[in-house]
């Protein structure tokens, strides 16, 4: 294991890099800066230089097959994964206690993320929301029951939640809401979706304090085609009696599945 070693300049600690996983080379990420070089070894004293000055950054990415390095925003759960062609290392800001160093005040925490890969899921801040549901997300792996609608494999890894439009009412929602008590800050909210068939309706992101009325902060309709988006970061401010809630609604035929994957929420605002 290669381990690089910063000096943080408010504190002046050393704070080691750790090769952690593999990640494609397509990996979605809050890339800060990109650099080629002409080794690995030059990439790898460029980006742990330059992430140790930005305090933005945790980790870089080390892509030998195209000599490329990225500095990055944010760290990934030290969890297995697939990996596609094009392989990076991703090494990270060792951290003791927790999956991350917060470097604006050097205290290690943890995010929230839905990978939906083991059920229960420990990490997942989301659960069905039994006092407002009509109908449940289903938990799934590979293509959905019914033809010219719903993905046909995860965004990521191998699992994913939708719903299943082919037996449920009209107008009827499916809601995951959050379950645990928040800070009172902004959070940046990250997930990849998925709205393939003629009668998709409707998947909305929406916050909610208290007994107030619900707010919509992001929303999309309609059939968007047979591929996977991702919401690249919706920030929302949140507080000990606000949660967060997904809600799809279901169309007027089978036609209408929505999907969601690796659902993240970070503990800071977007970019």
């Amino acid at each position: 294991m290669l381990v690089f070693c910063g000096f943080l300049p408010l504190t002046k600690t050393c704070v080691p890099f750790d090769l952690t996983r593999e990640v494609s080379v397509s990996d979605n990420v809050q890339v800060l800066s990109t650099h080629y070089g002409v080794s690995q070894e030059e990439l790898y004293g460029v980006c742990a230089r330059k992430c140790t000055i930005d305090i933005r950054c945790n980790a870089f990415d080390i892509c030998k097959d195209q000599l490329l390095g990225r500095t990055i925003r944010g760290w990934t759960p030290l969890t297995p994964g697939n990996v596609s062609a094009g392989v990076c290392q991703r090494f990270q800001m060792k951290c003791q206690g927790g999956d991350y160093l917060y470097r604006p005040n050097g205290t290690c925490v943890s995010h929230d993320y839905c990978d939906f890969e083991n059920d229960p899921e420990p990490s997942c801040f989301l659960s069905e929301s039994l006092n407002n549901d009509q109908f449940y997300w289903t938990r799934h792996t590979g293509a959905t029951g019914s033809s010219g609608t719903g993905p046909t494999s995860a965004a990521r890894e191998s699992y994913y939640k939708y719903i299943e439009t082919s037996t449920t009412g009209i107008g009827q929602k499916a809601i995951l809401e959050s379950v645990r008590t928040f800070q009172d800050k902004t959070y940046c909210l990250t997930m990849y979706y998925h709205m393939y068939g003629d009668t998709v309706s409707t998947l909305a992101v929406r916050t909610q304090k208290g007994k107030n009325a619900a707010i919509d902060r992001w929303q999309r309709a309609g059939d968007h085609g047979n591929a996977w988006y991702r919401l690249s970061g919706l920030s929302l401010a949140l507080d000990s009696e606000t949660k967060i809630f997904i809600e799809a609604t279901k169309g007027s035929s089978f036609t209408g599945d929505i999907a969601i994957d690796y659902v993240e929420l970070w503990p800071f605002a977007c970019p």
